[in-house]
């Protein structure tokens, strides 16, 4: 210890020249950062005041520059336009810009894999739905188990299924479009984001229920799914509010049910599909931020804190409504309950309709 001393005396304009160009952080300079962070120790246990964690350290100095939500899905659809949304907010809220990447591919693995080997720095964060915790759950092997290989931050968000057709179709109603497919069979295809990600897997569940067949078309995300149901190139998808109000507005897109107990406020003229006749499809989708394993837990707190808080605002919350997104920021500690609860829930649901990976 008294080397190190030496030392920083020795340098101490070095030190200070460093510190008036603003040059000097501890990522530039981890020993030295932490040789001092020692002494501070050292003086504050002299004085009988109780030392600062490390973690709060980190926390206190959080964030001094830009960072990065991955978002494993490509632009254009729901989980994009919600994170996009919810950077802004966290930007404002911890007065540093928040940059959105997009890193589709491989069911969403490609951006979870690069979630989980980045820095437990805070800088680098993960906005994901549902759908890419499930695409994780029944990769085969289970390439990523969401508690040990991330932290989970917070539920930013929910909102619930509505399954969509293309307003140039015959079916006006979901009993419109049962009768077609009895009637027709193998003649109706669907859209989703992914073989195993929630839209297919919530289509599966809804066609069990009303008994019927269609073919499954998968896509590299859920926009592109969309683009191809605007196309009339299928028939239907599952989507979400944010992902289809625009469309539906507009009067290229008709909502035929909503996965819901009931009718929901964020679209409430439209049925739910137990009210079409086909019980049993209770299903909505949840947004959250996550990081790498390992994370201080005082640094989560603070981002999780400061995006909650910001969120509250009246015209955030209206804002939100408005594009069909229903803002509930949680503590880390509900959304690790949630994700434990999800992981039965939905393994569940895929031995029960018999699914499989390659279907």
């Amino acid at each position: 210890m008294g080397n190190r001393l030496k030392f920083l005396f020795k340098n101490k304009r070095l030190g200070k020249n460093l510190i008036s160009k603003r040059r000097f952080n501890r990522q530039e300079f981890p020993a030295f950062f932490n040789m001092c962070l020692r002494f501070l120790r050292l003086f504050a246990l002299i004085l009988g005041v109780p030392a600062m964690s490390w973690g709060a350290a980190q926390s206190l100095d959080y964030p001094n520059k830009p960072m990065r939500w991955i978002i494993p899905t490509a632009p254009g659809a729901g989980t994009d336009f919600t994170a996009r949304k919810f950077a802004l907010i966290a930007g404002d809220a911890l007065a540093q810009p928040v940059i959105v990447d997009n890193r589709s591919g491989g069911s969403g693995m490609i951006g979870l894999d690069l979630i989980a080997s980045a820095p437990a720095d805070g800088y680098t964060l993960g906005f994901i739905s549902v759908s890419q915790f499930i695409d994780a759950l029944l990769m085969q092997k289970f390439i990523f188990d969401a508690s040990k290989d991330f932290t989970p931050i917070s539920i930013l968000a929910s909102t619930p299924l509505v399954i969509v057709a293309n307003i140039n179709s015959s079916f006006k109603s979901l009993r419109d479009l049962i009768v077609f497919a009895k009637a027709h069979p193998g003649e109706i295809s669907y859209s989703s984001g992914g073989s195993g990600g929630l839209t297919h897997l919530a289509m599966e569940v809804f066609l069990a229920q009303a008994g019927i067949k269609a073919t499954h078309i998968p896509y590299k995300g859920s926009g592109p799914a969309l683009v191809d149901l605007l196309a009339e190139r299928v028939q239907l998808t599952f989507s979400t509010p944010p992902g289809v109000m625009q469309h539906i507005k507009v009067d290229h897109l008709r909502a035929l049910g909503l996965a819901t107990l009931s009718r929901s406020a964020l679209m409430p003229e439209v049925p739910t599909v137990a009210e079409e006749g086909v019980p049993g499809v209770v299903i909505s989708t949840w947004y959250g931020l996550i990081g790498p394993a390992n994370m201080n837990a005082e640094l989560v707190k603070k981002i999780s804190l400061a995006i909650s808080q910001a969120s509250q605002a009246k015209s955030i919350q209206d804002s939100m409504q408005a594009s069909g997104i229903d803002a509930q920021v949680s503590s880390p500690e509900d959304f690790a309950k949630l994700l434990a609860l999800e992981k039965k829930q939905w393994l569940d649901v895929v031995r029960k309709i018999d699914f499989r990976k390659d279907k």
